[in-house]
């Protein structure tokens, strides 16, 4: 029944946001040094994904798969900053033209997109604040790894909680997801024009770049909060002895589940489908020789 439910969370928007996306999708020619960054796009993922693997196997107690999201969106995010870094577009034959308009990656995120994502970030991060300072040893002396309250002469522990054994590495990987969107955006904004025969089409490539890149750290960002808010959620309702706080947080942080999961269907359509034209900006050209 749990996979069930999950394909219909995370299956029907998905589906439902590509089908719309691909209605409004709008078709650029584009050059044939395009086919090599997206087949470089297709190489990371399958890398990603076999690294994912190989963690999922090799560490214990669940952090392999509790990693394994983040592990995925990065690769989706080197693929396309390295596609976009390491295919450089042909240099045109007689007079050229240079832009002197200064292009900055703010020109090209979509508000709304990043909005989300900043969104998902934050609650995900005080998630991991919360079930690091809350977390205790568990019975086996494992730091970070049970939640614990006393009350009176009687106690009660819940494990696996979120805490630091699961959050250090995680964090660690998160930032590593960061650090990478933020170098993938810069690649695909700065580099050169001919990915697409006009201005146009180029700046609409970099509007999808700019889409997949922010979308995939986004999904990764969801998919993680999904496992962490579910585990630590369910093990603080299921405590026989709660401190105050304990429910409440419990219950939100259940409640926040179905919402992570319906926002990771939402951003891998913007990953397989990533948007429409953006709008023009005027630019001068000068005429190199």
């Amino acid at each position: 029944m749990s996979l069930i439910v999950l394909f219909v969370l995370i299956g029907t928007p998905l589906l439902l946001t590509l089908t719309a996306l691909s209605l409004a999708r709008v078709r650029v020619a584009t050059g044939e040094e395009w086919k090599w960054v997206r087949l470089m796009w297709a190489a990371a993922v399958l890398i990603g994904g076999v690294v994912a693997w190989l963690l999922q196997r090799g560490l214990d107690l669940g952090r392999g798969s509790m990693l394994a999201p983040a592990i995925l969106g990065v690769s989706v995010v080197a693929g396309v900053g390295l596609g976009e870094t390491v295919v450089r577009p042909r240099r045109p034959a007689g007079p050229r033209t240079a832009s002197l308009v200064t292009r900055h990656v703010t020109d090209y995120l979509p508000r709304g997109l990043t909005a989300v994502v900043v969104a998902i970030a934050a609650v995900h991060l005080v998630t991991l604040a919360l079930t690091t300072a809350t977390a205790s040893a568990d019975d086996m002396g494992r730091a970070g790894r049970q939640v614990a309250a006393q009350c009176g002469d009687t106690g009660s522990a819940a494990s696996p909680y979120p805490g630091s054994f699961y959050s250090g590495p995680l964090t660690v990987l998160l930032v590593v997801v960061g650090i990478a969107t933020l170098a993938a955006l810069m690649a695909v904004v700065r580099r050169p024009r001919g990915l697409a025969p006009d201005e146009v089409g180029d700046d609409v490539l970099r509007r999808w770049s700019t889409t997949r890149v922010l979308a995939a750290a986004g999904a990764a960002l969801a998919a993680s909060h999904a496992g962490i808010a579910f585990f630590a959620g369910t093990a603080l309702l299921r405590m026989d002895c709660q401190r105050a706080w304990m429910e409440l947080v419990g219950w939100a942080l259940v409640a926040s589940v179905p919402v992570a999961l319906l926002l990771l269907g939402w951003l891998l359509g913007r990953i397989l489908t990533p948007g429409a034209l953006p709008v023009v900006r005027p630019e001068k050209s000068v005429e190199a020789r």
